[in-house]
């Protein structure tokens, strides 16, 4: 996935980048945008009324001879709305906005999942797509508010401006010129700053990334024995030094230059257009008498306000640039095509499988994993592939399930290529297979919850148990204190249970019953058991699914000996096959291994029978 770096960014790309996620926020949550234009807009003309009008209408009306009563009732008029309006405010900063931003987040969110389960497996593995997916979830709840609350800001502006300016140009034209100076340098300064914080950003980012991979080795379950047992803690602990070392070191640099431009700004704001614009007013007032008091004092308070707005104008547009840069990466995660397509025809229930001339290499990389592998599996038949570590069984597997697709040759499913069905659903080419890896994951959920995958039905209790009892694990789950609803792992329940390896991949095996899926593939999910347990387990599986295709990877070959048929591998290629009686007749390179495994099995002196 390519990067785009240092493009110059278009009016009109700013633009759709902020109209990207602002109309997402109208169209998941329209009370919490529009609501709060209403808002904004209100309150812009009380902080105009109450801020400087009125004082200029009652200072000037006490300079014309004006009576208290004639000058006391909009003034109490105007405060009453004002305290009537924020009343209204408050009820909805308590009660409706909280509500309504928590549904906006969760949909973002929901938004980041249901991309990162639809994109290819490749993906995962593609360091520059995960580091967009990291910078795409960590970012794009702030930068839809940033967007949000930009707006809300620019709509103050236009408000707050409009009425100020109108007033200083009836008093006196020449003091917008105050009111521009600082915005000149905004305008100057402001595109250069965006660039540096958004350097230093990105910067920081990867280097906290880094840092809080440190920490999560520290604390997670999957390191704690090596952690313990080596010496790796002290890499990690260089490691994470390395990292805060070099955030320091980019706080150092960009912190300096940002405190420039931040500084030359606000000068030009102070001395060049507030003290400016109010030295000129009191001249008027005092020296030359072409001013009056409630006018001057008007001038003092709406010049800062006009300036601020412009300011904030400027600061707006650059609030805009900045949003604009960290939503193309946004942008360019969500907006990501899926190399594995869906097809438009429902998958059958069950086939054949055949593959022809099937070759697989992974981005990156200069050599193919398979090469013109040769494979047909009959519905119902049980196939073993067998062979070395790295001969591509696994990639193979992938393979099947289109988690890839192949870089050469075809797959097909009942005598169509796969890549023409459906993906997923109750009609996709993946439901028909059941699969357990052997990096499988149990969850913080109950037993059953493991077991099924999915929200629970009417009668799955029984579904629950059968699963159970043919992966093995049932008796084990009932000496729990709460048999299948006991949650696994203590991560959210201090009663919760913890297994053993073996124990887990008896549960995780539990998962290919539960479903009607016509294919059960079976990659090294016995790892953790003994030769014997291994061999018992599948001959189970076998037994329970009769009538399904199986197709299982283990590196034990006293498991192939139950197949139909078995598939060896070695390089990527298919270098044997046939049933165990057959490989063994042919006295090749698996009859070669299985005796080998063998004598690890038998007593002294025992002869190895095939």
């Amino acid at each position: 996935m390519t990067t785009k770096k240092d493009k110059p960014q278009s009016l009109g790309h700013i633009i759709k980048n902020n109209w990207f996620l602002f109309r997402i926020a109208v169209r998941v949550t329209p009370a919490l945008i529009l609501l709060p234009v209403l808002k904004n807009i209100i309150f812009s003309i009380f902080s105009f009324l109450t801020g400087t009008y009125l004082l200029r209408c009652v200072i000037n009306g006490f300079q014309d001879g004006k009576s208290f009563s004639e000058m006391i009732v909009p003034v109490i008029c105007v405060c009453g709305a004002y305290f009537l309006c924020s009343l209204l405010s408050s009820a909805y900063d308590a009660f409706l906005e909280p509500v309504q931003k928590l549904k906006l987040s969760e949909h973002l969110k929901k938004m980041i999942f249901a991309k990162n389960e639809s994109v290819e497996l490749g993906c995962y593995e593609d360091k520059g797509f995960y580091d967009k997916y990291v910078k795409a979830a960590n970012n794009i709840e702030n930068r839809i508010w940033g967007v949000v609350n930009t707006v809300y800001n620019c709509l103050w502006i236009i408000m707050s401006f409009s009425l100020n300016t109108v007033f200083i140009i009836i008093i006196d034209p020449w003091l917008i010129v105050f009111a521009a100076i600082p915005v000149i340098a905004k305008f100057t300064l402001g595109e250069k700053r965006n660039k540096i914080q958004h350097e230093y950003d990105m910067k920081r980012q990867e280097e906290e990334r880094q840092r809080d991979y440190t920490r999560r080795t520290f604390y997670l379950n999957d390191f704690a024995k090596e952690m313990r047992l080596t010496n790796i803690y002290k890499v990690m602990f260089a490691r994470f030094n390395r990292s805060v070392k070099n955030i320091i070191a980019y706080i150092k640099e960009y912190g300096f230059k940002l405190g420039a431009v931040d500084y030359i700004t606000e000068e030009l704001y102070e001395v060049g257009a507030i003290m400016g614009a109010q030295l000129y007013s009191v001249y008027r007032t005092l020296v030359s008498g072409t001013m009056k008091y409630g006018d001057c004092l008007f001038i003092i308070t709406a010049i800062s306000e006009v300036s601020n707005t412009l300011m904030n104008g400027a600061q707006s547009f650059f609030a805009f640039h900045e949003n604009s840069l960290y939503i193309d990466t946004i942008r360019e995660y969500l907006e990501y095509e899926p190399k594995i397509k869906d097809g438009e025809f429902p998958a059958p229930k069950s086939g054949d499988i055949k593959l022809e001339n099937v070759c697989f290499r992974y981005a990156g990389q200069n050599a193919d994993v398979l090469k013109n592998v040769n494979i047909e599996i009959h519905n119902g038949e049980k196939i073993a592939l067998v062979g070395h570590n790295g001969a591509g069984k696994t990639t193979l597997v992938k393979l099947l399930l289109r988690l890839y697709d192949p870089t050469a040759g075809t797959i097909s499913f009942a005598d169509r290529d796969i890549r023409d069905y459906k993906l997923t659903g109750e009609e996709g080419y993946r439901e028909r297979f059941g699969t357990v890896f052997q990096d499988f994951r149990l969850f913080s959920m109950s037993v059953a919850d493991n077991v099924l995958l999915r929200r629970r039905r009417n009668g799955d209790e029984a579904v629950v148990e059968r699963a159970l009892k043919n992966s093995g694990a049932y008796d084990k789950v009932m000496t729990f204190e709460n048999g299948m609803d006991t949650v696994l792992t203590r991560e959210f329940d201090d009663k919760g249970e913890v297994l053993s390896g073996g124990e887990g991949q008896k549960v995780a095996i539990s998962r290919v019953f539960v479903k009607e899926s016509s294919v059960v593939i079976l990659d090294e999910p016995s790892s953790a058991l003994d030769p014997v347990a291994e061999y018992k387990m599948y001959e189970n599986m076998m037994n329970a699914c009769e009538n399904r295709s199986v197709i299982f990877i283990s590196h034990r070959l006293s498991s192939a000996v139950l197949a139909d048929r078995i598939y060896l591998l070695e390089n990527g290629e298919v270098i044997e096959e046939g049933s165990h009686h057959d490989l063994m007749q042919k006295c090749g390179k698996y009859a070669e291994m299985f005796t080998l495994q063998a004598r690890n099995y038998v007593a002294d002196g025992e002869e190895v029978r095939a």
